[in-house]
């Protein structure tokens, strides 16, 4: 047989080796630096074991000629000129050429198993044997089918099958002379099979779907024939699990075909595969960026690939990412899928303090998937902080004086307060914002000045804590002693009150350190049921420090109707407070002896004073 000589042809072969040298520069050059990004800090370019490129396998595998078919389709000197030859039992290159990244090669892919089973002798293994036959034997054997499994996994990832075929070196033509061609068809098989063990018994029925692969010319040596269609089958997922062969199985024809096994390895069945491919073999690597401790229920996720080149293969580049993320250890769920973003907004409805984890991997454009990145986690805090100004007393007598305030949060901690101040029921404003202090002093208050204090708190996720609709803790500045009447209780005197012949007043004083109270003045006026009011008139007291009176109503004439009271404190320094009932200090009380008035209920009075 004649033997080509092996051909490989590397087209524009300069650019190759300048695409070598560019690859060598880059793997000897720093990494460049990787975009800044909102979440925690990008991570550097990992080191990775590339593989071989496309390129360095091809180079590195056994090299065998293309097996000579003649125009007839077939060899007349391939058994006689069987010493020599190239080994078919092995996976082998034949032929590949480069231009720029793509990689188109001729391979031949062996067959891993062969043999063949026999109507007429149902329980029989012919593996031992060195001899393949098909058809129908009369003398016994009678329905005769070969079986084929090929070694497909040489054959790169990502690639486009262009061709294949199948080699099959015929040694023998029965009856003899027979001048015509064996059409047959291949089915593929449903189940595992095992050369050494395999009849028609356990195996003629496993036959799947059929591959018209042709037919069988009538000569001597190599056949050859299509077999594009159940190559590109195999490699796009369909299960290899090899062929089951019939031919011609008509009784009274008797024809029949035997082959070479695998025995000779020289003259083995094989499959010869043209395919396309990127040279780039070497998927990409990816990587989650770090995130925080604890992020808040949205959040966004950034992630990353790094895709190594190769000696004389440039990266094809990342294409695309897969993202999954769980939570609290679950199982994971598909979140971005063929994405070629590098960062999503996350939010889901996560329980506060969840555990929430990410993977990625990523695709390059030579097809490579690579493996799923190390897992990176966070914690989700959804619930704001809780921050409240701390008690001040009910009047403050120093216009500079100290507020101070606290709070808690569940999970990532308090990041900041504002402390907000209402001036004499007016709007809102700052005292200071975003501070880490826990006091803050206010200066510049003036008499009368009653100040209300509201702050809130921001945890480190940025959760807000919702401003209080009413003030946390309110003071009243005063600069002299003053004088608070005591509420009544109940603020109506009817028939049946204990007392009712006269209203009892009772009073309180305050004072500033270093000062005390030396006087009270009380004062009172009356509105009767006509809606007269009376002017504000002193009321004389037993004496300068007396805290509470029996006021007698009647004695000065007056009956049911409204009565009011304020009370003035002067103090050593001879600084009387100021005559202002509106301010607050004062109270009243409805006299209705008559009964004509009928409460519904009565609120509860709170008090509170400060201690000498």
């Amino acid at each position: 047989m004649n033997v080509s000589v092996l051909r490989v042809r590397t087209v524009a072969a300069r650019g190759v080796r300048l695409a070598l040298l560019v690859a060598i520069l880059l793997s000897l050059a720093p990494a460049l630096p990787v975009r800044a990004q909102e979440a925690a800090g990008a991570t550097a370019t990992p080191a990775v074991e590339v593989p071989p490129s496309l390129i360095e396998l091809l180079e590195q595998a056994p090299k065998v000629p293309r097996a000579i078919v003649g125009e007839d389709g077939f060899a007349p000197d391939a058994a006689a000129a069987a010493a020599g030859l190239p080994d078919r039992t092995q996976y082998a290159v034949i032929d590949y050429t480069v231009e720029g990244n793509i990689v188109n090669a001729t391979v031949q892919l062996p067959a891993s198993q062969a043999t063949f089973i026999a109507s007429g002798q149902p329980d029989t293994n012919f593996g031992g044997l060195a001899q393949l036959n098909l058809g129908w034997d009369q003398s016994g054997p009678q329905a005769m089918r070969t079986l084929l499994q090929y070694d497909l996994s040489p054959l790169p990832s990502n690639v486009q099958i262009n061709s294949a075929a199948f080699f099959i070196n015929q040694t023998l033509i029965n009856p003899p002379g027979d001048g015509q061609s064996m059409d047959f068809r291949a089915q593929l098989m449903q189940q595992n099979w095992n050369a050494g063990s395999v009849t028609w018994n356990n195996a003629n029925f496993l036959g799947g779907t059929a591959f018209p692969l042709g037919s069988i010319p009538p000569a001597i040596g190599w056949i050859s024939g299509p077999a594009t269609d159940v190559v590109r089958a195999w490699d796009s997922g369909t299960p290899n699990r090899g062929l089951l062969i019939t031919g011609d199985e008509t009784p009274t024809l008797g024809r029949w075909r035997r082959f070479n096994g695998r025995q000779i390895s020289a003259l083995a069945p094989f499959l010869e595969v043209n395919y396309t491919g990127n040279c780039d073999t070497a998927p990409p690597v990816a990587t989650m960026n770090a995130l925080p401790t604890f992020s808040p229920q949205e959040f966004r996720v950034f992630w990353s690939a790094f895709d190594p080149a190769q000696p004389g293969c440039p990266a094809s580049g990342v294409a695309w990412y897969n993202v999954r993320f769980r939570v609290n250890g679950g199982g994971w769920v598909n979140w971005r899928n063929q994405t070629s973003t590098d960062n999503f907004g996350f939010r889901r409805e996560a329980p506060n303090g969840s555990t929430v984890e990410f993977q990625v991997q990523a695709a390059d454009n030579a097809g490579n998937l690579g493996a799923w990145s190390p897992s990176v986690s966070t914690r989700i805090d959804s619930e704001p902080p809780v921050a409240t100004v701390n008690p001040l007393p009910q009047f403050t007598f120093l216009p500079n004086f100290t507020v101070t305030w606290s709070g808690s949060d569940n999970l990532s901690g308090i990041a900041s307060y504002t402390l907000q101040m209402s001036r004499n029921d007016g709007d809102w404003f700052d005292l200071i914002a975003d501070t880490t202090a826990t006091s803050f002093q206010v200066t510049g208050a003036q008499f009368g000045d009653k100040l209300e204090f509201r702050v809130r708190a921001v945890d480190n996720v940025g959760n807000v804590q919702p401003w209080s609709p009413n003030a946390q803790a309110v003071t009243t500045i005063f600069s002299y002693s003053v004088a608070l009447v005591l509420p009544f209780n109940p603020p109506i005197i009817q028939s049946n009150a204990p007392v009712t012949n006269v209203i009892p007043v009772q009073w309180v004083g305050f004072f500033a350190p270093g000062t005390t109270i030396v006087r009270f003045d009380l004062s009172y006026r009356y509105t009767d049921l006509n809606g007269a009011t009376t002017s504000w008139t002193a009321v004389a007291l037993p004496t300068p420090l007396t805290t509470s009176i029996d006021f007698d109503y009647a004695a000065l004439g007056h009956g049911d109707g409204l009565y009011e009271f304020f009370v003035q404190a002067t103090n050593n320094l001879n600084q009387t407070q100021p005559f202002n009932p509106s301010m607050g200090t004062g109270g009243s009380v409805i006299l209705d002896l008559a009964d004509q008035i009928q409460p519904a209920a009565y609120l509860p009075i709170i008090h509170s004073s400060i201690p000498d």
